[in-house]
């Protein structure tokens, strides 16, 4: 993958004046409805007629407000208020013990996570829901002091016209909490990822500050300039490490390791970051995302605002991967020497480490699910391993992760782009049959059932990014070729609610193809 710095160029926002970020459907144009191969998706996308795909029945998608929420909950010291029916809470408990575990990982000080609820019901949706959401307001600055209070506008106020904008306004200069509206109404878009983009959006706007680096020296004094001096110093070797809810304490001090190694100075942000962390976000000399699906909206708000650099080249797992991404960051601060010298010292030593893995993995079979950089990045590397990639289910895909398709040998290898749908996927997996399944959580449980092994893609306390990372998802993957009696037995005693009439269809069927104009040209010729 290129240095893509470029890749936004030519798409023009006004981030910082407009109420809500554009959506992802028109922003990136991705996909989420495709079957097919690594050649035939790259042809479609080529084309542009796969972002119109979409099903006759889909199975289940996400919620752009768990993806938002999900970014500003980590904060510390924030109380998030959820505008919407009380059913738009109802994965708050699980992911309440998520956050205060990673926090601890992290860490962080591991506090309650505090969110209410503004409990919408047929009345306010005819009379409106604002008053409700501004005793809620009132009620978190009261009860708990916070540092920032979130609102996540669900689908509801977003249908009845709440205007959560106007009501900020009034009651800004009433709270000391900085107060931000999130943007998040799932019926926007079809792709559950723009959450991550209403989440940066009200982040940016609302607590991010003009950076002290671009600040005039207001008394003139030369104790002032000396310190405002040695502070530019430090903030031309300080990065901002973009983390994302996947990333485990591990992968980031494995990638804070590898940075630190360069000389430079690392915020690991902006999840579980505090409000003054996360206010000089823009002071940093380059902003590194190790993930484009989470990060090209705030990467391109802050490169606008405040003329920040970033990389957004790959994700930095496997060895390929790895070296890749380093080799961006090198270049764009100019310390490609330090960077070469890096690579190479650590290159020998996960080679010789991987080495005994290499037996058992070599010959075998895998199919990857999950997030679009994650798994192809993860596919890549088990290939070099000796292992045959037989598919890969994306949640979306857009134009970021295109390049990564001429990594997979097998240009005819099976892509399944869905966000959700595991009947497709379970189709797929039971006619190919591969040796080991790696994917997103809760898939492990439907894949089993066809006695597959499975290691997880990510996890909270496991480390997959990065040189040490590489080593564990190596060897994660031969133990579990090497002792398949979970699979086995879950498969002999728990069978999938499909008929086989299912598994004898062809899943493509379910796909909407819209042609492209030439295409339609030619039909009516």
């Amino acid at each position: 993958m290129a240095d893509n710095n470029n890749l936004t160029e030519g798409l023009v926002y006004n981030y910082t004046s407009a109420t809500e970020p554009p959506t992802r459907d028109t922003r990136i144009e991705p996909t989420n409805a495709f079957l097919g191969s690594c050649h035939s998706l790259k042809r479609a996308l080529g084309q542009g007629c796969a972002k119109f795909n979409s099903r006759y029945f889909s199975q289940g998608i996400g919620c752009q407000l768990i993806l938002a929420l999900g970014i500003v909950r980590t904060f510390q010291n924030v109380v998030t208020i959820i505008h919407g029916p009380l059913g738009c809470a109802s994965n708050n408990i699980g992911l309440a013990g998520f956050n205060k575990t990673s926090r601890a990982l992290k860490g962080k000080p591991a506090n309650d996570v505090i969110w209410i609820h503004t409990n919408l019901n047929e009345a306010d949706v005819i009379g409106g829901g604002v008053e409700k959401l501004k005793n809620a307001i009132l009620y978190a600055e009261r009860e708990y002091r916070p540092d920032v209070i979130v609102i996540g506008n669900s689908c509801v106020p977003g249908i009845i016209g709440d205007d959560i904008d106007s009501l900020v306004d009034e009651l800004t200069p009433e709270v000391s909490a900085k107060l931000v509206p999130v943007h998040c109404e799932g019926f926007r878009s079809r792709f559950v990822a723009s959450g991550y983009d209403a989440a940066y959006h009200g982040l940016l706007k609302k607590l991010v500050d003009p950076p002290l680096r671009l600040a005039s020296v207001l008394t003139g004094s030369k104790e002032e300039e000396a310190r405002l001096e040695k502070i530019r110093r430090e903030n031309s070797r300080t990065v901002n490490l973009l983390n994302v809810g996947s990333t485990s304490y591990g992968d980031e001090v494995e990638l804070s390791r590898i940075l630190s190694s360069l000389g430079l100075k690392v915020n690991v942000l902006p999840l579980y970051g505090n409000i003054d962390e996360i206010a000089r976000m823009g002071e940093a000399a380059l902003n590194i995302s190790i993930c484009a699906t989470h990060d090209d909206y705030l990467v391109g708000h802050l490169k606008e605002r405040f003329g920040t650099p970033y990389v957004i080249d790959t994700l930095p797992i496997g060895l390929k991967n790895t070296n890749q991404w380093l080799r961006a960051i090198g270049k764009a601060l100019s310390l490609e020497t330090e960077t070469e010298k890096l690579i190479e010292l650590e290159t020998n030593q996960l080679l010789e480490a991987v080495e005994p893995f290499k037996k058992t993995l070599a010959g075998k079979s895998l199919w990857v699910g999950g997030g679009e950089t994650r798994i192809f990045t993860t596919a890549e590397f088990f290939q070099s391993l000796g292992m045959k990639v037989l598919g890969l289910k994306p949640h979306n895909f857009d134009r970021f992760a295109i390049p990564m398709l001429d990594d997979i040998e097998d240009p005819e290898t099976a892509v399944a782009v869905a966000a959700g749908q595991p009947a497709e996927e379970i189709v797929y997996l039971k006619r190919l049959k591969p040796d080991l399944y790696v994917g997103h959580g809760g898939a492990n449980g439907w894949v089993l059932r066809l006695g597959i092994p499975t290691i997880p893609l990510y996890g909270q306390s496991q480390n997959h990014m990065g040189y040490s990372g590489a080593y564990e998802l190596a060897r994660k993957a031969a133990r579990a070729l090497l002792n398949t009696n979970l699979a086995k037995k879950v498969a002999a005693n728990v069978t999938l609610p499909f008929k086989q009439k299912w598994y004898d269809s062809d899943p493509k069927n379910n796909i909407k193809e819209i042609p492209n104009e030439e295409t339609l040209r030619s039909s009516v010729l």
